[in-house]
């Protein structure tokens, strides 16, 4: 009882010390379209810097007015003034008037005219090359070949900028949603509320306990790569139960073996050991349009983990396991997503060496199937009550409907 409330202790210290970042899904912090005051900030400072360039052609064409000798020339300047005018008036208009269709259509004109400009670059230089054939030197051919590469190369990240910026528009796949490259910064932001553009340290914990076992998970370091999200984590686990001088070594014993089968398979449910390397692939997806009040997710994964002697009390060897597993999600908000329930389930194929096997105490020291079922709820996107309701598999040892409470505290 006294290692379970220092542990209890040392979670509560840990988690009012470090900011941290979301460790599982929370698709609840997702915000409808027209209500994301962070893409109204971002809409209203792209059409300002549109209605900028507008203008500033605008006053380049006034400016050119007085020297058009006829009629005609003067027309045309005064009729591309009016465009200009046009446009902009229309541009204003989309600020007091926010709406997808708007926003995708301004966003892929501006990133066709940025790309429509590198390939005029890169074609002018291919031009020179062509025309100059045979008069350039070693150097002068490197050098335009340099600048038509880097052109190249702006290009590409202008084409990368603009998919993203229109698939966050848009509704991702529902079938492997980050499988689209353009697709990924904005499922990931919408389904974990985490930032994609850099690694994310000291994510947050989470304190499990039942009547057996108490444990400690914690996500140390998560990033995005490629389709896959990439956790390393670690879990630390301590049995309950007092000791009672009046047990024969027998009976010690026995209790010893119990407890170490108990931390065992908390470490097990709960992240798979002491340390933890996870590869997480989505594979499907309703989380369509930041509004969605039901959002079902499943995505595979592959696990690495280990336990250390040093690391968890009744262990007498360092141990590994790894694992294949799917895990499914359904999680349905109230309208202002103060509340969020969930239902969460996985099915894991583990296996270990003999060491691991031991451990757990097994029936048969192989590998197996394993599960477990999670419902809880988030309230006002801080804090998550969970519970583990059951803990299934293909041996007894892992088999557990004693209930595992869960409380988390999120960004």
């Amino acid at each position: 009882m006294k290692s379970k409330i220092t542990l209890t202790l040392a979670f509560l210290f840990i988690i009012l010390k470090a900011e941290a970042q979301t460790p599982s899904i929370n698709e609840a912090k997702s915000a409808v379209f027209t209500n994301s005051l962070s893409y109204q900030k971002d809409w209203k400072s792209f059409i300002d810097g549109r209605i900028k360039i507008i203008e500033e052609e605008k006053k380049s064409l006034a400016t050119s007015l007085p020297s058009k000798k006829t009629e005609t020339e003067k027309l045309d300047v005064s009729l591309k003034i009016m465009e200009k005018d046009q446009k902009i008036d229309s541009l204003r208009n989309s600020l007091e008037n926010l709406r997808r269709d708007d926003a995708y259509q301004v966003y892929d004109d501006y990133y066709s005219e940025v790309i429509e400009r590198k390939n005029d670059s890169i074609n002018m230089y291919f031009t020179v090359i062509k025309n100059q054939k045979g008069k350039l030197n070693l150097k002068a051919l490197d050098s335009i070949n340099g600048l038509i590469n880097k052109k190249k190369a702006e290009r590409e990240k202008e084409l990368q900028e603009r998919n993203e910026r229109l698939a966050s528009l848009d509704k991702f796949d529902w079938v492997l949603p980050t499988l689209a490259r353009s697709n990924r910064k904005k499922f990931f932001h919408d389904m974990y509320s985490n930032n994609v553009d850099k690694p994310i340290l000291l994510n947050s914990f989470a304190l499990n306990s039942n009547s057996d076992a108490t444990s400690v998970q914690n996500e140390i370091v998560t990033d995005n790569m490629w389709a896959v999200r990439v956790t390393f984590g670690s879990v630390l686990s301590i049995s309950s139960g007092a000791k009672n001088t009046a047990e024969t070594p027998q009976e010690v014993a026995a209790k010893d073996k119990y407890k170490a089968e108990q931390e065992a398979l908390s470490r097990l449910v709960n992240g798979g050991g002491n340390f933890y390397l996870e590869l997480l692939l989505p594979l499907f997806s309703t989380n369509q349009s930041n509004g969605d009040q039901i959002t079902s997710y499943s995505y595979a994964n592959v696990k690495g983990a280990m336990d250390l002697k040093d690391l968890s009390s009744n262990v007498d060897t360092s141990t590994a396991n790894g694992s294949v597993g799917v895990n499914s999600y359904l999680g349905i908000s109230s309208d202002n997503k103060r509340f969020n329930f969930f239902l969460q389930g996985n099915m894991n194929y583990t296996l270990g060496n003999n060491g691991f096997y031991q451990n757990l105490g097994l029936s048969h020291e192989k590998a197996f199937l394993n599960g477990k079922v999670i419902t809880g709820v988030t309230i006002l996107n801080k804090f998550r009550l969970s519970a583990i309701i059951t803990a299934f598999g293909s041996d007894e040892k892992i088999r557990s409907n004693k209930v595992t409470v869960g409380v988390q505290i999120l960004p």
